[in-house]
């Protein structure tokens, strides 16, 4: 029984990024810049030390995102988990 509450507990909680995982990310034009993983497994992104916040977009090319559009991204996230868990 335990081993049943323990599986359901462990799939309906988000795990973290890994903080300080740093990578270079390749943008559309070439240019390239070093950001660290942010959010769960649900909703994350990577952002640069100055905040700048990129998701990608298609064969490692990563674009960057205004607050606004993440925010966005986040409530369509969190409305998916909500149908999920149900």
């Amino acid at each position: 029984m335990w081993v049943a509450c323990m599986v359901f507990t462990i799939s309906i909680s988000a795990v973290p990024a890994k903080p300080g995982m740093w990578r270079t990310l390749q943008l559309k034009h070439g240019k390239e810049v070093r950001a660290q993983l942010v959010g769960d497994e649900w909703f994350h992104f990577y952002a640069d030390s100055l905040g700048n916040a990129y998701v990608e977009k298609k064969n490692n090319i990563y674009k960057k995102v205004s607050k606004r559009k993440l925010e966005k991204m986040r409530k369509k996230s969190k409305e998916r988990r909500m149908r999920r868990q149900r």
